[in-house]
């Protein structure tokens, strides 16, 4: 990958809404740890950071529950059958990703992890 600052910088501002966006109950848990991880690997943050991994996980083990515009491909049966099962596992994803997320917007916040100018 080359060394793009203003992709990379995009990219962490990215994550550091959804996790904002999260927190102040504007984006689902499920929903942001997804952009979280489209935009993990542009920002070059370190892949294993204890902040971010757990967002994989998230994703992972959700990867089959429709968001979006994935859900207008879906039948509305199908929609209202899977319901209590991505209700039970949003619940999952706010408890495991609410603590990386609250530290991921004090590091950003902070100017732990820039996101004006890496040159600095």
């Amino acid at each position: 990958m080359s060394w793009n600052e203003p992709e990379i910088l995009a990219a962490r501002r990215a994550i550091f809404a959804a996790a904002q966006e999260m927190l102040a109950g504007k984006l689902s848990f499920i929903e942001g740890a997804r952009k979280i991880v489209a935009a993990k690997v542009t920002s070059r943050l370190d892949e294993w950071d204890v902040d971010l991994v757990p967002f994989v996980g998230i994703d992972s083990d959700t990867e089959a529950f429709p968001f979006g515009g994935m859900r207008v491909h879906w039948q509305v049966a199908g929609l209202d059958a899977l319901q209590p099962k991505i209700a039970e596992m949003e619940a999952w994803a706010r408890q495991f990703g609410e603590p990386h997320c609250r530290k991921l917007v004090e590091r950003f916040s902070s100017g732990q992890i820039e996101i004006e100018d890496l040159a600095r």
